[in-house]
């Protein structure tokens, strides 16, 4: 029987959540300690160490799932794909390792060094291998044991501004100890070893590749974007991005944990002639996605500028305008990812991502050298938002033949009505209650508290009169 994907969701929903939890806890405390110089040095040295890591792996997280995914129920055809992957990502590991070290000798500083744990990490990650299987419990305790270590560390050894090189070590090693600790588990799904002929490596690189190009080219405007405002402007710009971004990328988390979900799922339909039982179930998966997307959104625009003071400090108002106008970008990546994750990846149509992102990438260049220079971090906001957009509509006109979109449009209009109201009704609040000077942190609770409060009535409104919304939701719950 197929895993649960409502238990695989919650538990892959665990594993992105806590991805972002350490930066969510210690962000106030690493904030006021180090400084925006220090938070964008970790941040700046973090970035390149990131691109060097994604050559290690090339596309073999997506290529990975979606192969394991098709062969789960041919054990010997399984062993054999596994240690095929697995060499081939330690080929391409010591590929890229050897050009960081050389990174390191031409323009490197102790900070970069210490990130080459995190290469050594890349080459020994089979993350692959339980999401093709969809045994996400396994990820998820990894991840929250090593995590809950890091944020200790944080909190016992960093101390003040000359602490950003141990900052830099405890994430490094946190990387490094959490692949390790996935090896253990390996022999569950995988019976035998294997050592492939070099010829069965190369087969692999190709469609590993191709996955690849999308993937560089979206951290082009999730990554580098950082490392332009590092160089372009000043590492406090730099700083009060980063955090915004940070925050933005925590709701996002709830859309990556579905697509991580229901992607080998669609791969598995695919493999074995259903489709169609998958495409009906994307319906409800945008739906929900949309419902959390446009809350979040919504929810920023109404709390951001007290959010970002409350949360990071007095000295990060600029964090806040970047916040609220970074969190238009929430639905159009929700979107973007549940057409990508959920169809265009299973079904094999790589051209058609490929393109969409590369373009977007190229556009999103292009933008950031002409308006970093002129408006700091808040021109990099705005070309965020510019290749989001373009970028999402081109995913969707790739994908017009094979879903509907029309009725995709027609579902979420109304959770569009929901948060604008939602929105209203926050502000209405604050003005009320800055009448009777209450302090901003219980402010920004209430705030959230009554937000939550007005969007799940409404939307249950909607539900309770919509029979198409009602049975949209009931279907999402029931798998």
């Amino acid at each position: 029987m197929s895993p649960s994907i409502k238990k695989n969701f919650a538990f892959s929903l665990a594993y992105e959540v806590l991805a972002f939890a350490i930066p969510l806890i210690t962000a106030p405390y690493l904030s006021r300690i180090l400084g925006p110089d220090g938070i964008g040095a970790y941040s700046y040295s973090y970035n390149v160490a990131y691109y060097f890591g994604m050559f290690a792996t090339l596309g073999m997280l997506r290529y990975g799932t979606r192969s394991i995914a098709s062969v789960r129920d041919l054990q010997a055809t399984k062993d054999q794909l596994f240690w095929e992957l697995f060499f081939t990502q330690l080929l391409t590991a010591g590929f890229a390792l050897a050009l960081y070290l050389v990174y390191l000798f031409l323009f490197g500083d102790s900070l970069s060094a210490i990130w080459i744990l995190y290469i050594l990490s890349t080459a020994l990650d089979v993350t692959w291998l339980f999401r093709g299987e969809e045994d996400f419990k396994i990820t998820v305790v990894r991840n929250s044991v090593i995590k809950c270590l890091t944020a200790f560390c944080i909190f016992v050894f960093i101390k003040g501004r000359d602490d950003v090189w141990l900052y830099v070590a405890i994430m490094s090693l946190g990387y490094f100890i959490s692949q390790v600790l996935l090896w253990p588990y390996v022999k569950k799904h995988i019976a035998s070893f294997h050592i492939p002929k070099f010829c069965k490596l190369i087969r692999h690189l190709k469609p590993s590749v191709i996955l690849f190009v999308p993937l560089i080219a979206t951290s082009v405007y999730r990554v580098l974007d950082k490392i332009l405002i590092g160089l372009l402007s000043s590492s406090a710009q730099l700083g009060f991005f980063d955090c915004a971004d940070k925050i933005i990328m925590v709701p996002l988390g709830v859309i990556s944990a579905l697509g991580a979900v229901v992607l080998p799922r669609m791969s598995y339909l695919i493999s074995t002639g259903e489709e169609r039982k998958g495409v009906k179930f994307i319906r409800s998966t945008m739906s929900f996605s949309m419902i959390i997307a446009i809350c979040l959104m919504f929810g920023l625009i109404a709390t951001g500028d007290l959010f970002a003071v409350v949360y990071f400090g007095d000295n990060y108002t600029e964090t806040g305008y970047l916040l609220v106008v970074m969190s238009v970008t929430v639905p159009m990546i929700a979107w973007a990812s549940v057409i990508r994750e959920q169809y265009l990846i299973p079904k094999r149509l790589d051209k058609q991502y490929i393109s969409s992102v590369a373009v977007g990438a190229v556009f999103n260049i292009m933008l950031n050298l002409w308006a970093i220079p002129r408006w700091n971090a808040r021109g990099a906001a705005l070309v965020t938002i510019a290749t989001e957009l373009l970028v999402c509509v081109m995913l969707t006109a790739s994908a017009r033949k094979y879903l509907d979109i029309k009725q995709y449009v027609s579902d979420s209009l109304p959770y569009l009505g929901i948060g604008v109201l939602m929105c209203i009704s926050v502000k209405v609040l604050a003005r009320v209650l800055s009448i009777g000077k209450v302090s901003p942190p219980l402010l920004l609770v209430l705030e959230i508290i009554f937000g939550l409060i007005v969007f799940g009535a409404l939307l249950a409104v909607l539900a309770r009169h919509s029979t198409s919304h009602r049975a949209i939701i009931g279907s999402l719950i029931k798998k």
